[in-house]
């Protein structure tokens, strides 16, 4: 699993941080730590710390917590759709992690953060791991869970957005298609701008309405307990579009990148739990299967792209990823590039040593 790099970010200057932001709040003039910062393995953008603080914090801030601190500097307007996000989610009835102090325009170690309530539990995947019988039970849950999420109403999430000065392009698919067209137009990277050229031209109409999406919806981000889900977590790239697009990314994730990335599994576990998973869903929503397709290849895209930045010297640095990036394994990019080509019927050009 990638660990993202904390740099000079470690538990004791975070614990500093954490405590004079938190005391900038009048009822926490005086809070300490009763457990103070531990770093929590999980999560490819973010760097994730446990903590509880001492008995004369204000109610919210009572429990066990968790900081979330982006692994990018800066960030902010990230972190501030984060926490609006998950909170107008929370409130519409959706389990997720309430954030209980919002980062803003604070900073640790220049990077941005929110503090939220810490899901008790295990990662839903734990259990396909250790009983792969329990698959289809697994994949029923995931594909419910899903469904509900996708039933909320949209308005209060886009009134939470737009009160927190969130721009409508980041939850948008708008704002993905601008960076296809980056990278499609990227003389590094070849023959990749055709197809960036049919993603453009062939985007689904946006009419049947759109869904509060979470983004990157799998077993690893479902937390939970005694068979009952506590929790989703991990909202650093949500949005709002047809809900395909947030099947499409859960579906890329299990049957695409997963084979590739857990080679220990049993041959077929992953695609048979992605199609399980998903004729679960469609028995409680409808799915528009050109849809389902598209954003499949437009997920399979992103993933490619990036994946291509990394193996490719001279591209521009901001559409290479950060610290170690899943997608560029070879085996993975190969199966990318079956994806786009079974959509597209184009070729799309693979980096430099992953040819033969």
């Amino acid at each position: 699993m990638q660990v993202p790099d904390a740099g000079e970010l470690t538990p004791e200057r975070v614990a500093d941080e954490l405590l004079g932001n938190l005391r900038t709040a009048p009822a926490c003039a005086h809070v300490s730590f009763s457990e103070p910062p531990v770093r929590i393995t999980g999560g490819f953008e973010t760097l994730i710390f446990g903590f509880r603080l001492s008995d004369d914090a204000s109610p919210e801030l009572s429990g066990r917590l968790v900081v979330r601190v982006l692994s990018e500097p800066g960030g902010v307007t990230s972190g501030r759709m984060e926490a609006a996000f998950q909170n107008a989610v929370a409130a519409a009835g959706f389990p997720a992690p309430r954030v209980v102090f919002a980062g803003g325009e604070r900073t640790m170690g220049g990077r941005a953060f929110n503090v939220m309530e810490r899901v008790s539990g295990h990662a839903m995947i734990e259990d396909l791991f250790a009983d792969p019988a329990a698959g289809t039970r697994v994949a029923d849950q995931l594909a419910e869970v899903h469904a509900q999420l996708h039933e909320l109403p949209v308005a209060g999430v886009a009134d939470a957005l737009e009160a927190a000065g969130v721009p409508r392009e980041a939850v948008s698919v708008d704002g993905q298609l601008h960076l296809v067209r980056r990278f499609g137009a990227e003389p590094a990277l070849g023959r990749l701008g055709d197809c960036a050229d049919w993603l453009l031209e062939n985007r689904p109409p946006e009419r049947g309405g759109l869904s509060v999406c979470h983004g990157d919806f799998h077993p690893g981000n479902v937390m939970v307990d005694g068979g009952r889900v506590t929790g989703v977590i991990d909202w650093s790239g949500p949005g709002i579009a047809h809900h395909e697009h947030d099947l499409a990314v859960t579906l890329v994730l299990i049957a695409v990148a997963a084979p590739a990335l857990v080679q220990s599994a049993p041959p077929g576990m992953f695609e048979a739990f992605a199609d399980g998973y998903l004729a679960t869903y469609a028995r409680h929503r409808p799915v528009d299967a050109d849809r389902l397709r598209y954003y499949r290849a437009l997920r399979s895209f992103r993933a490619f792209a990036h994946g291509s930045a990394a193996r490719t010297p001279g591209i521009d640095p901001a559409l290479v990823p950060r610290d170690q990036y899943p997608w560029a394994e070879a085996g993975l990019m190969r199966r990318l590039a079956g994806v786009l080509h079974e959509t597209t019927g184009l070729d799309v050009p693979l980096p430099s040593g992953l040819e033969a």
